[in-house]
Order: structure tokens, then C-alpha cells, then sequence
């Protein structure tokens, strides 16, 4: 177990190592943005990474395919140091295919690339029901003579182009650029059903945006350049050093890739942040692949290193989680005890020298943090459940009135202040739960500067919320509290009590590590409901007479699918994945 000494600071890591921050859309996440961090790797003079879809989120990939074109190439001349030309980023050009800082285009010419906007399987069209292709096009079925069916396609409302089209054929529409003819919409038309609702099916319809981006050799991306347009590869060079240390963030690749190195060691992660209009996202950790052919069990694992989702706290270089799967040999059953889920509790030292003497049960100088569904949470005991830590922070001024929120419906205000004491109040929806005067250095609830509010949860007498009153500032026109060491618990704990059922699996151990194995066979055929939250993804390639599948975990943020998805009718038997329709495939 790695140990936290009073600074908190895990000891044993001796070679730097940082996070990657990768963002799709938004270099700052908006409200609601969905966050992805990606694997952890080591930063030390000499180190050289490939990162690619594979291994880092926020370049593009199908998880029907495995197909991905990105890779960005890092050599470390000194620990946390590129120098020029040491970060190349490239972008692989496929049969008429690549993406560009995680999206997926179509090549029209050598550094002409217009975005895939859509890819789908197979839906239904209906008379009066249109394919929305989003951004203001829409393909409209006008009318179904015999084999045959008029397609329109429409933008805002107007009519671009129509088309007769025979039942099994492809068909595509085109728009002009420069002088040139280019498709931006093309499909097959699978099958006419003439009804007293005309309906036609379609497959393998793409739509490319009619707005294509350029790239050129010398155009500029943040700290990057291209250095090289080709029929066969986009490739782009940092044009000036790179250098990071623990705490930094740092941007690389605009609207793609930040570095973030934690705050103790050289150690980064990586976070995918959509637009907050986006409501659903599969959030993918790693991809490792087995080979099926083998007479041998494969296995695979996932640790906070490989499963972003899985908790890391980057200021403590703190995880606990891990995910592994196991199957029979030659087979796609993972046996009783294959899928294994374990999360084991650290212990952490309070920030707040004060809370040292506070002495309960498990938060006698410390609590022990543990990851859950990707979550921190501080454990309670054996079979007493986990509660959520809201709130850590190191400082906050707090002015007289002025209401601090805590989650939960938990608010601090200084509701009294003098020259050397305040009165805090901490209320929950609007009702105050608990009131303190602290004058700093002379009495306080625990010490002499600290607010503590405590409540019994489980049997254990949880410090629910802990504030260090640092000092009182008191002048003519502007007064405050200098607060340190903010500490705030979940007052409803989280029930794992040995045997609960969690998605596939079952808990089995809840002391001295959170265990939980699925206690009966499983089908790997599909994906797998690993936990609430957690799956297991899967698609196959046949290479050389071997079968390798692959598999990966992701947590599905699905809020609300019927607000992203195009509406169709009770007829249409759409077969688009989430991730098709926001990136393409």
C-alpha cells in the first residue's frame, strides 16, 4: 500500500510522470461538460510515448472498428522538458479517411478535409419524418414510385438538390468548392416499402460537412505547426520547447491535448470535456486485445493508469481502483470470479493539523479515501458504507452574509463578525444545523481555530464539515474570514454491505479492501454491465487466421439519448450508435 506522510505526499514514486488533458470541442469545460481523463505516464528524461486512440482519450475512434488515425509522438530530453520538434502529432491518411484533433473527416485533396458529420448503419426514412443531418440539413423522402424514391436534400429548410434513386442502389449528392464538385452526402438505398406511408430504408449513410477546413504547411496550432501535407499523412511539429513542473497545466495542442502534472510528482492525466449541449457521451478507458485463437484464459486489467474514469486524485497521486476481466480459454465465458472489481482505501492525513486529535473510529488522525465508480469517497467501516467527500479546499475568503455552497443543500455564512471572533452557521436547505463562535488562536470547537460540525452516521461519528478560521479581518469598508483547510463529508452514506448486487457483480469482501467478483458465468458476447456505471465494451478483427477481440472499459453519460439523437418514426429501425452520431465512425 503506498503511505501518505503528513503532507501528504505518497512516498515511493521515484521518475516523473504527468496527465494529459484531452479536449474534444473546448479548451475550458462549460457548465455540465463532461470530463475524461486518460492514462498516466512517466516524464523523465529520456521517456518517449506514442500516444494514440488506443491509449489516450480524445483522439478519434470507432468502438465498432477500432479504427483511428491520430498519434502524438513525446521525447523527454530532461524530466518534464520537449525541446523543438520533440512533440509531433499526425494525422494518418486511409482510403479517403483521417481525423484532426478527434474528429473524423473525409479527404477531398491534399490538406482539403471536410467533417464527418454523420455515419450510420441502417434507418428508416418516412414521408413527413426527415433524417436530420443537424447543421441545418435534413434528408427528406418526397415521394415512392414502384422501385424507385425522390430523395431531397434541404438546407434550412431549402432545397439544395433532389434525386430519383432505384431500390438497391447508391446515391450521393455533391456541393462545389473552389470550382470543384465534392460529395458531402452518400448512401445506399437498401429497400422501398410503397405503403399508404411510403417508407424507405437506407444503409451506410455519411454526411460531410459542405464547409471544408484547410490546412496548410506553416499554419499554426497553438504550440504546433504543420510541418508536412501529404497525400498519405498531416503532420505538425511543436515549434518552441515545452516545458512542465508538478502543479502546471499546460496547453499543447490547442483544443485537443493540456498536460496537466500533479502537484507532488511529475504525473498527468487526461480529460475529454464536450459541449455542454451534448448531454450523452461513452467515456472509454484503454483498449487491450487478446487473442481468441490462443487455448489459453486471456486476460485483461485497468487501474486509474489505463481507466480515466477510475478516481485519481492528481494532487496526491492518489488511486485505488482497479477492473480485470478474465475468460475461459476458447470461449467468450468469463467464468465465477472472472470479473473482478476492487477498490482498496488509502489512508490521508488532514491538511488541518487540528483535526489530528479529532480520534473517531476510522477518522482517528486521518480518513481512509477510496475510489467508487470513479468517485472519492472516505470509508466508514466494514459494512457500514462509503460516503461521498465533497468538498476539498485550501482556502476560501468568506465575507460577512455572503453564503458559501457545500452540495447537498449545505451552506457556511459568517453570520456575526467581530474584530476577533466570527460566528459561522452552517445551514442545510436554508434551515442552520449548526452555529459557532470562533475567535482564532483562543477557542474554537476543536483547537483554537477549528469549526467543526459532526454527525453520527452508521455508528460512526463522521466530522461531516471541518473549516480552519485562519483570521478575522476587520476594517472600515471591508471585513472577512480567512478560512483554510475546507473539509466536507456526505451525510448519506452509500450502502455496500457484503452480497449487495451491482450490475454483474456481487460484493464478496468489504474489509480491509472493497471486493466485488460476478458470482455466476457471464457472456463477453456483448458488452458487459460491469457495475452501475462501468461497462465492458468489445468488437473483433480476424487477422491471419487468428481471432483478436478487443475490449475496453467506458462509462456510458447517457442524460438524456432522445435529446441528441435524430427523431424518427415508430417505423424506422435506427442502428446508430451514440458515439456514430456525435463523431462519426
Amino acid at each position: 500500500m503506498d503511505i501518505i506522510d503528513d503532507n501528504r505526499i505518497i512516498l515511493p514514486f521515484k521518475y516523473s510522470v504527468f496527465f494529459l488533458i484531452v479536449v474534444l470541442f473546448i479548451t475550458i469545460p462549460s457548465e455540465g461538460a463532461i470530463e475524461q481523463r486518460g492514462q498516466l505516464i512517466s516524464i523523465a528524461a529520456g521517456d518517449h510515448h506514442i500516444l494514440n486512440a488506443e491509449n489516450c482519450p480524445g483522439f478519434y475512434y470507432s468502438t465498432t472498428s477500432g479504427t483511428y488515425y491520430e498519434t502524438l509522438e513525446l521525447t523527454f530530453a530532461e524530466d518534464g522538458f520537449i525541446d523543438t520538434g520533440d512533440a509531433i502529432y499526425t494525422s494518418k491518411i486511409t482510403s479517403g479517411s483521417t481525423a484532426f484533433f478527434g474528429k473524423k473527416y473525409k479527404v477531398l485533396e491534399d490538406g482539403l478535409l471536410s467533417e464527418s458529420l454523420i455515419s450510420s448503419g441502417s434507418r428508416d426514412l418516412q414521408r413527413g419524418n426527415d433524417f436530420d443531418l443537424g447543421h441545418g440539413c435534413k434528408l427528406v423522402l418526397q415521394g415512392i414510385n414502384g422501385n424507385y424514391a425522390l430523395l431531397e436534400l434541404q438546407k434550412n429548410s431549402v432545397q439544395v438538390t433532389t434525386k430519383t434513386v432505384e431500390e438497391g442502389s447508391k446515391f450521393n449528392f455533391t456541393t462545389e468548392v473552389d470550382g470543384k464538385e465534392y460529395v458531402i452526402l452518400e448512401g445506399t438505398l437498401e429497400k422501398v416499402l410503397d405503403s399508404r406511408d411510403p417508407i424507405v430504408r437506407l444503409k451506410s449513410v455519411n454526411h460531410y460537412s459542405d464547409t471544408p477546413r484547410r490546412i496548410e504547411k506553416g499554419d499554426e496550432y497553438g504550440k504546433f505547426e504543420v510541418s508536412s501535407v501529404t497525400n498519405k499523412s498531416i503532420e505538425l511539429k511543436n515549434k518552441a520547447p515545452i516545458r512542465m513542473q508538478p502543479g502546471d497545466h499546460i496547453t499543447v495542442l490547442d483544443n485537443l491535448i493540456d498536460l496537466r502534472v500533479a502537484d507532488t510528482v511529475y504525473r498527468a492525466c487526461s480529460y475529454n470535456m464536450t459541449q455542454d449541449t451534448i448531454k450523452s457521451y461513452k467515456i472509454r478507458g484503454t483498449s487491450l486485445t487478446v487473442n481468441r485463437s490462443d487455448s489459453y484464459p486471456d486476460a485483461c486489467n485497468w487501474t486509474a493508469d489505463s481507466f480515466g474514469m477510475l478516481f485519481y486524485d492528481p494532487e496526491y497521486d492518489l488511486s485505488t481502483e482497479s477492473l480485470s476481466i478474465t475468460l475461459d480459454a476458447g470461449n467468450d465465458w468469463v467464468p465465477e470470479g472472472g470479473l473482478v472489481y476492487e477498490s482498496l482505501p488509502v489512508k490521508v492525513t488532514y491538511e488541518n493539523p487540528e483535526m489530528m486529535d479529532y480520534g473517531t473510529d476510522w477518522f482517528n488522525q486521518g480518513y481512509s479515501a477510496l475510489g467508487w465508480n470513479g468517485e472519492e469517497y472516505a470509508y466508514l467501516g466494514t459494512d457500514r458504507g462509503i460516503v461521498n467527500i465533497l468538498l476539498e479546499e485550501d482556502e476560501k475568503i468568506l465575507y460577512p452574509n455572503e453564503e458559501y455552497d457545500l452540495k447537498e443543500g449545505y451552506t457556511l455564512k459568517v453570520t456575526d463578525l467581530a474584530s476577533d471572533k466570527a460566528c459561522l452557521t452552517l445551514s442545510r436547505n436554508k434551515l442552520p444545523v449548526y452555529s459557532s463562535i470562533i475567535s482564532p488562536g483562543k477557542s474554537a470547537d476543536l483547537g483554537t481555530h477549528t469549526f467543526l460540525y459532526k454527525k453520527e452516521l452508521n455508528g460512526v461519528e463522521v466530522p461531516l464539515f471541518s473549516v480552519y478560521v485562519d483570521s478575522v479581518i476587520q476594517g472600515d469598508e471591508l471585513s472577512a474570514v480567512n478560512l483554510k483547510h475546507l473539509l466536507h463529508f456526505s451525510d448519506s452514506p452509500l450502502e455496500l454491505n457484503y452480497g449487495k448486487e451491482c450490475g454483474e457483480l456481487t460484493i464478496v469482501e468489504t474489509y480491509p479492501k472493497l471486493r466485488l467478483e460476478n458470482k455466476h458465468v457471464v457472456w463477453s458476447g456483448s458488452d458487459i454491465n460491469v457495475t452501475e456505471d462501468i461497462w465492458i465494451g468489445r468488437f473483433e478483427k480476424k487477422t491471419s487466421g487468428n481471432l483478436f477481440v478487443t475490449f475496453y472499459p467506458y462509462m456510458n453519460k447517457v442524460e438524456n439519448v432522445r435529446s441528441i439523437l435524430p427523431s424518427v418514426s415508430s417505423w424506422s429501425i435506427p442502428a446508430m450508435s451514440i458515439e456514430e452520431y456525435l463523431i462519426g465512425v
